[in-house]
């Protein structure tokens, strides 16, 4: 048997249930504008454009920056202008890897990818190397070359030692020591710099 239910709480049940569906109405209404401003957002990015040094860089789909030099394209995850507060003194032009095996040494990234898509139709090979002197390299990876500054492209990438963030020459080695977060930035740098952008 069905309970008796008098005017007064019908209309308590009405106004419920009408409060309730107007606060999911509200609710979808917030989500949806939410979701589009966050999808107008990530495709905005797509074909940025800017210009440095005469130079066109445009974002593709993924957000990294295309530009071109000489009919060789290049992919960055940075633009020169997101790269211009670090300082770095470069002697290297990228005619110095053009045709010659370039190593990398430390632990493995985005920065590397970075500098390996970069540098693959200059350099002889790209292939990982322990630089001479560094135990902890040779202890942990024992088939990788021992290499030499004095003689063998080199980029060492390693952390930061007190935070103090830098990029620098020793022969033929280029030194970027940064925190774990910046690799891919200070790499662009350097690309930027051997590429005479920078």
């Amino acid at each position: 048997m069905r309970k008796i239910i008098t005017q007064e709480e019908k209309g308590k049940k009405i106004k419920r249930n009408q409060l309730i569906l107007g606060i999911v109405l509200i609710g979808l209404m917030v989500l949806s504008s939410l979701s589009f401003a966050f999808i107008n957002n990530t495709t905005s990015n797509i074909n940025e454009k800017i210009e440095y040094k005469g130079i066109k860089f445009v974002t593709d789909e993924n957000g990294y920056w295309n530009f071109n030099i000489q009919g060789t394209n290049f992919l960055t995850k940075y633009n020169p202008k997101e790269t211009e507060d670090i300082s770095f003194l470069n002697y290297k032009s990228i005619n110095e890897y053009s045709n010659k095996p370039l190593y990398l040494t430390g632990e493995n990234g985005e920065h590397f990818s970075e500098i390996a898509r970069n540098l693959n139709n200059v350099a002889l090979r790209i292939n990982n190397a322990c630089l001479e002197g560094d135990s902890e390299c040779t202890k942990n990876n024992e088939n990788f070359p021992i290499k030499k500054c004095s003689s063998d492209n080199i980029i060492v990438v390693k952390d930061a030692v007190d935070d103090i963030e830098k990029i620098y020459n020793e022969e033929n080695c280029i030194f970027i020591e940064t925190n774990y977060a910046n690799q891919s930035r200070y790499a662009d740098r350097f690309l930027f710099s051997i590429l005479g952008i920078q």
